[in-house]
């Protein structure tokens, strides 16, 4: 029935019940076995447990006369109700307002009635009342709320035991801790082992403060036919240049084979510069002629004399390197002169033949002054030669135990290595750098 028109069906249904609350029943019996011994929810209405429920009273002729409210469901216990009879109608009614109170839930008929219907209200009520009492919706729930109890007493135990157990910061990292094996190891024990740079001169200018510009016709001990002129000697590409031309020009020293030449070069001296036993000098130079097939007479050499005073030979000769193309193209040679025993003039030098001229490439070489009185000299990478326990003047190893305070640099022209061929010029001398290390 519609909710709207449950009151006035209500209203209709005491009237009924009052006036039949003066006839006598017929058949109590029958009364009570027509009625129903619960009142289950009807699935097809929107009635829930919770809301007001609806009894249907049947008179002794089977005439529906109305519907009328007993009471408002509280929960489980409320689930059934009571068989209307004629004494306990008017007592609903009275109590139904008081949905929440208990005099619904704990055995109406005993409290309300004490007539005559007491007896068969009691009989129908017992198996009433103990049907939702021991209902298994009320005992299953609290029953299964154990997931509460178990849940917080494994969460907390699997997080606490793993992450602290598997702690990878403290077990992996400082263990394999690199900074302090590799990086300190290996740069203590590199920086001793190997030559340590203390001057170079890499040629992104001439700088005259550290080198000299020759202007003269210096080697004519060697009868070469240059005059070196300043002009001859610049920096181009980050390295010195020399260069040997075929023109006519005069210097301003005297010479006795004439001041004025037919060929002019470029030479340099360095200033301010020692090299020490104990170091290596390391230079990057090419040769460069007009006509490589066509070159002799050119004469390129990096090297230094006189350090040691005495003049020359005593004072000793250093040659880092020297190329006298009139002789081969292809052969260079490194070598020493000083004086021997007997003081006359000594040298002791090994040419190198390469299978090409030695100005098809850029060379490194390198010359180890070295303190035990064993000289050695590497071309690319290779030993050329070295020298030790030479009979000179001084006893070896002097006059190679001193430093050399000049180092020269020039391109000479003919002289006593052989004639110079013009076809050779002009011709350039580059040095790329020369740096000087202190040896381990």
């Amino acid at each position: 029935m519609p909710r709207n028109l449950r009151f006035p069906a209500v209203l209709a249904s005491l009237v009924l019940v009052t006036t039949a609350c003066n006839w006598p029943w017929q058949n109590d019996a029958a009364v009570e076995d027509s009625a129903p011994e619960t009142l289950p929810f009807d699935e097809g209405t929107d009635e829930q447990p919770g809301e007001t429920t609806t009894t249907t009273a049947t008179l002794t002729d089977d005439e529906e006369v109305g519907t009328i409210e007993v009471g408002q469901a509280q929960g489980p216990d409320n689930l059934t109700r009571q068989p209307v009879t004629p004494l306990d109608i008017p007592s609903s009614p009275t109590t139904r307002p008081n949905s929440g109170s208990d005099s619904s839930s704990s055995n109406p008929p005993a409290t309300e009635n004490t007539g005559t219907t007491s007896t068969p209200t009691t009989s129908s009520t017992t198996p009433t009342t103990t049907a939702p009492t021991t209902a298994a919706p009320t005992t299953a729930t609290p029953t299964t709320a154990a997931p509460t109890t178990v849940a917080p007493t494994t969460a907390p135990t699997v997080p606490t035991t793993t992450v602290p157990t598997t702690a990878v910061p403290t077990t992996a990292v400082p263990t394999t801790a690199v900074p302090t094996t590799a990086a300190p190891t290996t740069t203590t024990t590199a920086a001793p082992a190997g030559p340590v740079l203390v001057w170079s001169e890499e040629f992104n200018s001439l700088n005259t403060n550290k080198w000299k510009l020759e202007h003269s016709t210096y080697g004519d001990g060697g009868r070469t036919l240059q005059c070196y002129t300043p002009q001859q000697a610049t920096v181009s590409g980050g390295s010195l240049v020399l260069t040997a031309e075929k023109r006519t020009e005069t210097c301003p020293n005297s010479s006795p084979y004439g001041s004025t030449r037919d060929y002019t070069s470029g030479m340099v001296r360095s200033k301010g510069v020692t090299f020490s036993p104990g170091q290596r000098i390391v230079y990057r130079v090419k040769l460069t002629p007009n006509d490589d097939a066509n070159q002799g007479g050119l004469w390129p050499s990096l090297w230094a004399s006189g350090w040691a005073g005495g003049g020359w030979p005593a004072g000793g000769e250093w040659d880092g390197f020297e190329v006298m193309t009139a002789v081969d193209p292809a052969r260079t040679v490194f070598g020493l002169h000083y004086a021997n025993s007997l003081g006359n003039h000594a040298k002791s030098s090994k040419a190198i033949y390469s299978n090409q001229n030695f100005s098809a490439n850029w060379h490194i070489l390198e010359f180890d002054y070295g303190l035990d009185g064993v000289m050695t000299w590497r071309m690319d990478g290779q030993i050329m030669t070295e020298q030790s326990n030479l009979d000179t003047l001084q006893g070896w190893p002097a006059p190679f135990d001193q430093s050399m305070t000049e180092l020269k640099i020039n391109l000479a022209l003919g002289g006593n290595p052989g004639p110079l061929d013009d076809r050779a010029l002009p011709a350039t001398y580059e040095v790329d750098y020369v740096r000087i290390y202190d040896l381990p």
